[in-house]
């Protein structure tokens, strides 16, 4: 896929999410291949929605989230063309009924998210701009053991990750700052909560 066949807006990554795989279960390889290997913000955004979706109350799916989410940011902060991702985890699946589940019930804030979003800021979305908040997405696989232990913290962290994904799929700079704002609550709440 082309950059000029990226998704623009949240609807539109939930529209590519739908047509993903062909069977009963989807996998991250189906997922990657649907929305394309060069588009970082809607590969981003994916995982964070997952985990901001009643999804993730699935065993495992927020360590393995955490964990894409984490490989993903760090390939942004690097600056690579194309996403590469372990055989393990492009193997990981889902049953399509479950994400099936998952799209519909983001269809509707989707509506509403996409209505307040524009190209805004747009320099915020850009290199050098987008690394602290790709490097802060990064860090997730690091905290993901405190997610387990404090309640609703990756569904928070995840809506910053997602936050700043749409960010950068609008190119809307509102929302990377929006982001970075919600990534001080969150790491404020662990610590709070831990001490």
């Amino acid at each position: 896929m082309s950059n000029q066949d990226q998704p623009e807006d949240l609807s539109d990554v939930l529209d590519q999410l739908e047509d993903a795989g062909d069977g009963e279960t989807v996998s991250v390889s189906d997922i990657v291949e649907e929305i394309g290997g060069d588009a970082f913000g809607p590969l981003l955004l994916v995982p964070a929605l997952f985990l901001v979706t009643p999804v993730s109350g699935v065993p495992g799916m927020p360590s393995i989230g955490s964990l894409l989410i984490s490989l993903i940011a760090i390939q942004i902060v690097l600056g690579r063309d194309t996403l590469w991702l372990p055989g393990f985890l492009r193997r990981r699946e889902m049953k399509k009924q479950r994400l099936d589940k998952a799209l519909s019930w983001l269809r509707k804030p989707a509506g509403w998210i996409d209505g307040i979003s524009s190209e805004r800021l747009t320099v915020l979305t850009q290199r050098p701009w987008i690394m602290l908040p790709a490097s802060l997405c990064a860090l997730m696989v690091l905290l993901a053991p405190a997610f387990e232990t404090v309640p609703f913290s990756v569904s928070i962290a995840a809506g910053a990750v997602a936050l700043f994904a749409l960010g950068m799929v609008a190119r809307d700079g509102i929302m990377v700052l929006v982001a970075l704002l919600v990534f001080v609550l969150t790491g404020w709440l662990i610590v709070a909560t831990l001490t």
